[in-house]
């Protein structure tokens, strides 16, 4: 009886009511801020100081409701009540919260249809996208050691790596990454050579003395066309405790060198990360000179490791560390928890540096190899809203589309990532795509500019068998396995070359020793699908297309269309899958194109 009374006594003061219209309110309060926020640039805070605000907010709110009342006459307290009914002013005052609902219903209705046709602009155009007039192409080679010694030769390309970090932020320029500038370490230089190797304009170049507990830089800025120094900066020197200084020293000399039209946010971005250890920042610094095989990031790990137990503040650290991570649990095939695992270090990263390109960069890829399609494309816009030129950002949203079965889209994407940066031998990805709309002949001419790695010939050699050009497609998985690479490139040529050799017992082997993995790329199952129903196993192949769609992988057009599924199009739990698929293709499809 006393319960009933209770609820009586709430209704009778209103504070449903007003507790339902202030969450209404509240939710209209975070939705406009999200949409105003980000045209004055207020930094993240604001919006997370106004969601804590209003959260606090609320029960006083209820408490407020409880005590008070408002109504025409002004605030007063509420009577205690002991009619049956409420009063007069309880009706005036339900009816007014009444009114305030309905009206921010009818608000919230209409934030919530500007939203939907709005979805639209998370795609961004091309014209959206390389809006800026640029200033030139840069590429920063790793700097040479004037005193050669092991203790500090990973110093120069270290330093190269940071400054390009640094000037990727920069939307006015373009440089080349440190993926196309690692085969210089240590080498000598032929400037004429490197205009038509790297197709850049302009090229950063140095070296550097390591003594008395003192680095000293010297660095030239070279226009390479007419092959002239633009300026020179001799002695940069700081202590070898305030190594972090440089890369900010040189990446302003070559903004001012330039002359390139920046931003004060631009350079905020640029100084955002400082380690706080000298000690720190030199295992940060010589785990980026090893080099990305399986040995490589090993060392890497161990180096990142000590970093980030001297300096637990350095974003780039987390974030360098969970790719490494993500690499070695991929193509070493490590259980699919290490790999989904990498997640939190990008986070971390993220926490630390909401803008650290690297971290969001590298969690995209994640997130779109494990069915987080939405956080993924979220994660694409911040890149590019951060750097519209940023060659990264535009391959990984190609990458995102093939995921999702836009293949004209994502192969449109990817062509625009390589004209922005088309000697970076990353983007020979791009094959995948061409793979996927069966132009073969554009996906083996990608495949070539792989430099040879172990990864590129394997996917030419798929390239081939889905061209039925078997004995040249065993040339190339004769490469990949004669070779001691990483076991899931290994495995993979053992499974097709078996297939073509009709040794079906060893190609199941591998494929089977692929799927024990449990690797959580899902573009990945689709392909051992496919291996599968070379190999006869149709129930495997089935097994593997279910988890490629349910992990995310709804590139319909392609399972549909593939050569390989043709047998097993009648049975019903194919059906099943490809209905999934579709559906998952038709939302994103829908969503953000129609």
């Amino acid at each position: 009886m006393k319960f009933k009374r209770i609820i009586w006594e709430l209704k009778r003061r209103n504070v449903p009511k007003a507790a339902l219209a202030y969450l209404i309110v509240a939710w209209m309060i975070v939705q406009v801020s999200s949409i105003i926020l980000p045209t004055f640039d207020a930094p993240s805070y604001v919006m997370r100081l106004i969601v804590i605000c209003l959260l606090i907010g609320f029960p006083i709110w209820v408490v407020f409701s409880w005590i008070y009342d408002i109504s025409s006459k002004g605030i007063y307290k509420t009577k205690i009540g002991t009619d049956t009914i409420p009063s007069e002013a309880d009706t005036e005052i339900g009816q007014r919260l009444n009114k305030i609902i309905i009206v921010s219903l009818i608000i919230v209705v209409i934030l919530l249809l500007y939203n939907q046709f709005s979805n639209q602009s998370l795609i961004p155009s091309e014209n959206s996208l390389v809006y800026n007039e640029l200033d030139g192409t840069v590429a920063v080679l790793p700097f040479i050691n004037n005193k050669p010694n092991p203790e500090t030769d990973y110093f120069g390309f270290a330093i190269a790596n940071q400054i390009i970090g640094d000037l990727n932020y920069l939307q006015n320029i373009i440089v080349r990454p440190a993926s196309t500038i690692r085969k210089y370490d240590k080498k000598e230089i032929d400037l004429t050579k490197i205009k038509e190797e790297l197709n850049a304009e302009y090229v950063l170049i140095g070296n550097y003395l390591s003594e008395d507990n003192r680095i000293r830089l010297n660095v030239e800025l070279i226009e390479l066309e007419a092959q002239s120094m633009l300026w020179r900066s001799d002695d940069i020197e700081v202590s070898f405790s305030n190594t972090f200084a440089l890369q900010d020293i040189v990446a302003k000399k070559v903004i001012n060198g330039l002359n390139i039209k920046f931003s004060e946010k631009e350079l905020d971005w640029i100084s955002k990360d400082i380690p706080k250890s000298p000690l720190s920042y030199e295992f940060y610094l010589r785990s980026s000179s090893y080099p990305l095989n399986s040995e490589g990031d090993q060392l890497a790990i161990e180096m990142l490791k000590k970093s980030i137990d001297i300096d637990s503040t350095y974003a780039p650290a987390y974030a360098d560390l969970g790719f490494r991570k993500q690499r070695l649990a991929q193509f070493e095939m490590l259980d699919r928890e290490t790999f989904i695992a990498t997640e939190e270090y990008y986070l971390k990263a993220l926490e630390l540096n909401p803008e650290l390109l690297s971290a969001l960069g590298y969690l995209a890829v994640l997130y779109i190899e494990t069915a987080k399609t939405e956080d993924a494309l979220e994660i694409l816009r911040r890149m590019i809203a951060i750097n519209p030129n940023n060659a990264s950002a535009r391959f990984s949203l190609g990458y995102w589309y093939r995921y999702i079965g836009m293949i004209n889209e994502s192969i449109s994407e990817m062509e625009m990532a390589v004209k922005i940066d088309p000697k970076n031998s990353n983007y020979a990805r791009i094959g995948v795509s061409y793979l996927s709309a069966y132009e073969f002949e554009k996906a083996l001419n990608a495949f070539k500019l792989g430099e040879n790695s172990s990864y590129f010939l394997v996917w030419q050699g798929i390239t081939l068998y889905r061209m039925g050009k078997f004995d040249e497609a065993l040339h190339y998985f004769d490469q990949v396995t004669e070779k001691q690479i990483e076991p899931y490139i290994y495995e993979s040529g053992i499974a097709f070359k078996s297939a073509i050799l009709g040794d079906n017992e060893e190609g199941l082997r591998a494929v089977q020793d692929l799927v024990e993995t449990n690797s959580a790329d899902s573009e990945g199952w689709f392909y051992w699908s496919t291996m599968f129903m070379a190999l006869g196993d149709t129930e495997s192949a089935l097994l593997c297309l279910n988890e490629a769609v349910d992990r995310g992988y709804y590139n319909y057009p392609l399972i549909i269309s593939d050569p390989s599924l043709e047998p097993i199009r009648d049975n019903p739990e194919y059906e099943r899958i490809i209905n999934i698929a579709r559906d998952k293709h038709l939302y994103f499809k829908e969503k953000f194109f129609d």
